[in-house]
C-alpha cells in the first residue's frame, strides 16, 4: 500500500475542518470541547503522518530490507484508520471517532518490529510492542476515556481531561521542534500516530 506523505497530510485537513465546525456548534461544552481537543491533536497526527511516511521512503532509497515494506504498510493501514475515526469525529460521532483512532494505535504498537531513523548509521532498529508499553499504557487510558464517553459517563471529565492533555502534548512538542530546529545539524525525530494527544510523549521516531 502506497500513500505519499504530502497527501496523508493533505487528508487530515478536511476533517480538522469538520471538528472545528462541531466544536462552535451550540453542542452542550462537553460536546464542543472533545470535538476542540481533537481538533488541536489533528495537526500533530497529520504532520507525523508525513513525517513517518517519508521517512520510509528514505531509509527505503538506502536500504533494500525485507522489513521496511512491512513496515510501510503498517504505516499506511495505521494512518488510513486515524483518518477513518478522524473522519468519524467530524461527522459528530466524536465517541467513536476517537475510539477508532485509539485502535489504530494500539494496533500500530502492537503489531510494528522496527523503527526507523534516518540520520543513523543503522536507520532500521528493532523496537517490538514490549518497548512500547509505557505508550500503550497511555494509549489503553485514552481508548478507555473513549468508551466512556460513549457509554455516556462522565462527559465533562472525559472532555477536559482530554483537552489538558492534548494542550500539554502540543505545547511540549513544539518546544521539542523548537530545541532541534536550533540544534546545529540535527534532524527532527518521528513520532507517529496517536492519534491523540494522550498517547505519546515526545520521543524518537515510531514510538507512538
Amino acid at each position: 500500500m502506497t500513500l505519499s506523505p504530502a497527501w496523508a497530510a493533505a487528508l487530515f485537513m478536511p476533517a480538522a475542518l469538520g471538528l472545528l465546525y462541531q466544536a462552535v456548534q451550540p453542542h452542550p461544552w462537553p460536546y464542543r470541547l472533545l470535538a476542540l481537543a481533537l481538533l488541536v491533536g489533528i495537526f500533530e497526527q497529520a504532520h507525523m503522518a508525513r513525517v513517518d511516511l517519508r521517512h520510509v521512503q528514505i531509509v527505503g532509497q538506502r536500504l533494500r530490507d525485507p522489513r521496511l515494506q512491512s513496515f510501510g504498510r503498517v504505516v499506511a493501514w495505521t494512518v488510513a484508520g486515524q483518518l477513518l475515526g478522524f473522519y468519524g469525529a467530524a461527522a459528530g460521532y466524536l465517541g467513536s471517532g476517537m475510539a477508532v483512532i485509539m485502535l489504530s494505535v494500539i494496533g500500530f504498537n502492537l503489531v510494528a518490529t522496527i523503527r526507523l531513523e534516518p540520520t543513523d548509521l543503522q536507520p532500521i532498529q528493532a523496537a517490538g510492542w514490549r518497548s512500547r508499553l509505557g505508550v500503550l499504557a497511555l494509549d489503553a487510558i485514552a481508548l478507555g476515556l473513549a468508551l466512556l464517553w460513549i457509554a455516556q459517563r462522565f462527559q465533562g471529565w472525559v472532555a477536559g481531561g482530554l483537552f489538558a492533555i492534548t494542550t500539554l502534548y502540543g505545547i511540549s512538542k513544539l518546544i521539542t521542534y523548537a530545541t532541534a530546529a536550533l540544534r546545529p545539524g540535527s534532524a527532527m525525530s518521528s513520532a507517529i500516530h496517536v492519534a491523540h494527544a494522550a498517547q505519546e510523549h515526545p520521543q524518537t521516531s515510531q514510538q507512538n
